[in-house]
């Protein structure tokens, strides 16, 4: 049978041309050449001859053989779960009943790709929506207030590109952020509750303490070798007593390059130690082993962090 006899029988059985038909079994379908072959009664090996003339891709059985086995839109199923932000592949694994491995081909079968970069994807879309949630806390607030004041002092802080969001760097200094609201009344005199926080906030040099008090913002420029190992409560209100952090308050004096030689703190001693710990170590003097990182500057990390430097800086 030649072409256009071929072509005169489908348009009479089926109302269509012979291309029409075949680019519908093929990319609609995806039926194989031996499929075709059956429905018009040729040979598989003619039909393809016939496919690679019109220029017509090889179909892809997968999706029609992942529905025979998981039933009727398992496909749509997959997909819908899969790229979810918040689901993985152990996600959609659970829900067919399959291994994660498996599930990892699957999702390179429908979409021609691996799954490293949809993942790498998600991460960042996970950690923009965090870092939306922290800019629009109220903490984060009070952290931009607290950056514009120090820049009415002349002061240029600089976040930190690794650790935490209330970490920042002012002529050398390491300052760590705190802020609150809520006081509490001891005796007469009611005081504001000041914690360390986590570990990591140890080896620093100043602790900036943000205190609300009816709509009032007062700060505190403590240095850490002042600050208790377990917090500190500060007095706000006025009165014959004065609480020894009193001095303390706005004292922003201490975090100018003129005071850095007078100032000897837990920072500066740890990084004095580390200096000379790397002498005895065979490292090279100043430079503390901290492991190896797998390209920093480029991370989702970084650039978040560079995020939130643009977004902070910006009114400024």
């Amino acid at each position: 049978m030649t072409t256009v006899q071929l072509d005169n029988c489908v348009k009479e059985r089926f109302n269509v041309g012979l291309y029409e038909f075949m680019k519908d079994k093929v990319e609609l379908e995806s039926l194989y050449d031996y499929e075709v072959a059956g429905i018009l009664n040729v040979d598989g090996a003619y039909v393809s001859r016939l496919r690679k003339a019109f220029g017509i891709k090889k179909a892809n059985g997968f999706s029609r053989r992942f529905e025979n086995a998981y039933g009727k839109g398992a496909v749509e199923r997959f997909k819908k779960i899969i790229e979810n932000p918040d689901n993985a592949l152990v996600d959609v694994a659970g829900h067919f009943g399959f291994s994660r491995e498996y599930a990892r081909q699957v999702y390179r079968k429908i979409y021609g790709c691996p799954y490293t970069n949809a993942f790498q994807s998600k991460v960042i879309v996970r950690k923009r929506r965090k870092l939306d949630y922290k800019m629009s806390s109220r903490r984060f607030v009070s952290l931009t207030e607290a950056i514009e004041r120090m820049k009415l002092f002349g002061f240029a802080p600089k976040m930190t590109e690794k650790g935490s969001a209330s970490t920042f760097f002012v002529n050398g200094y390491k300052l760590v952020f705190r802020c609150t609201s809520k006081s509490i009344l001891l005796g007469s005199n009611r005081y504001f509750r000041i914690s360390h926080g986590d570990r990591s906030n140890g080896h620093c040099d100043f602790f900036i303490c943000l205190c609300r008090n009816n709509g009032k913002s007062i700060y505190f420029v403590i240095p850490r070798h002042v600050m208790p190992k377990y917090g500190v409560c500060l007095l706000l209100d006025k009165g014959s007593r004065k609480s020894k952090y009193t001095k303390y308050k706005d004292a922003w004096h201490l975090l100018t390059p003129a005071n850095h030689r007078n100032v000897v703190t837990p920072a500066n001693t740890a990084t004095l130690g580390a200096a000379q710990s790397s002498k005895k170590s065979g490292h090279r003097p100043g430079y503390v082993n901290s492991g190896s990182h797998l390209d920093p500057y480029n991370s989702p990390s970084a650039q978040l962090r560079t995020e939130i430097n643009s977004r902070v800086y910006a009114s400024g």
